[in-house]
């Protein structure tokens, strides 16, 4: 096609691939977990019947691009305009500590060495499930991004770790975030378009409703988990029922932690977590991060990474009535009686 709209949309496409290379080539880290896709049975109709991991296509590279080059571009104009209330977002460097299990781990059973600094050593392109994995996992290593007032910490701290940029705000989605609310009237007020109301000059009102969204900002985090795992629940007994399967699907999984008593597993198509357990402990090798389970024909140990194949059914919690997602291990061995 050669019409004006895709020749614009290609033009776009290859600038956003240049800002994503000089971030990339900055430090910046594609951690991005992946999301869930879930089916409905109509276009009216809410029922989960399916789901799956959404395929991400060039043109959301595109998107999240310019969506970051707009938050940074506002961040430098709000912070030279209001150096002492502008609203921005950070995400401070991790301690190397924290990555010392996970160096550990992928060096004693991949013989991989981690470097955070740098995404392409995060990515296995011959194995791009382990490699969303690893992303997972690296990320759990890192602090948390949080909002701040400009004023109230030093200019040395104002980065971006994951993004790789000096300083950054959230201004592109007024919609669902007050964060960006607030960055978007200091904005207009710093180009002289609308006053800017007396609060937003004061930094300790504006350290304070940072403190309050940073707060939402975790329980809504916590409560979008709840929600997919919800509808997740919701989209396996649909499938189950029209299977008329009571037992449950079987899935291939990464472990992504063992104990005596069971295993933290991560179904990567169905970009879920869950876990495993045991009635009695078994055996546990700190060292080799494995355990050891009994089987029929002999016994099995299972690593963190190994790929294994969990049936997983849904459950009505006791507490909640909810359905709620349980799994079992099938192979190498059968959790049953374990």
């Amino acid at each position: 096609m050669s019409d004006e709209l895709t020749q614009s949309i290609r033009l776009l496409n290859s600038l956003a691939l240049k800002l994503k290379a000089k971030r990339m080539a900055a430090g910046a880290l594609n951690l991005a977990s992946p999301e869930v896709k879930i089916h409905l049975d109509s276009a009216e109709s809410s029922d989960p019947i399916d789901v799956e991991q959404k395929e991400l296509r060039e043109t959301n590279s595109l998107v999240e691009e310019f969506m970051l080059l707009a938050n940074v571009s506002v961040a430098r104009q709000i912070q030279e305009s209001f150096p002492g209330t502008a609203v921005l977002r950070r995400h401070l460097p991790p301690p190397h500590s924290n990555f010392e299990k996970l160096q550990d781990l992928l060096m004693k059973l991949k013989g991989m060495t981690l470097d955070v600094s740098s995404s392409g050593a995060l990515a296995d392109p011959n194995e791009p499930a382990f490699n969303t994995l690893v992303r997972i996992m690296a990320t759990r290593c890192m602090l948390s991004a949080e909002y701040f007032c400009a004023g109230s910490v030093s200019r040395e701290t104002f980065g971006h770790y994951g993004l790789a940029s000096p300083i950054y705000t959230h201004f592109t989605s007024p919609i669902r975030r007050y964060a960006d609310v607030l960055a978007h009237r200091q904005l207009a007020a710093s180009i002289g378009y609308t006053p800017l109301h007396a609060t937003l000059h004061t930094k300790s009102h504006v350290e304070q409703v940072m403190s309050v969204i940073n707060r939402r900002h975790r329980m809504a985090q916590m409560a979008g988990r709840a929600s997919v795992e919800f509808y997740v629940g919701l989209a396996l007994k649909a499938r189950n029922l029209a299977q008329q399967d009571n037992e449950g699907v079987v899935e291939e999984a990464f472990v992504i932690r063992a104990f005596r008593n069971g295993l933290a597993v991560f179904v990567s198509k169905l970009g879920i977590e869950g876990l495993v357990t045991f009635k009695n402990e078994q055996e546990f090798d700190s060292e080799s991060y494995s355990v050891t389970l009994p089987g029929p024909s002999g016994t099995a140990k299972v690593a963190v990474f190994d790929r294994v194949r969990v049936k997983i059914r849904v459950e009505q919690d006791k507490n909640t009535l909810r359905g709620k997602v349980k799994m079992a291990l099938v192979s190498p061995v059968s959790s049953v009686g374990l």
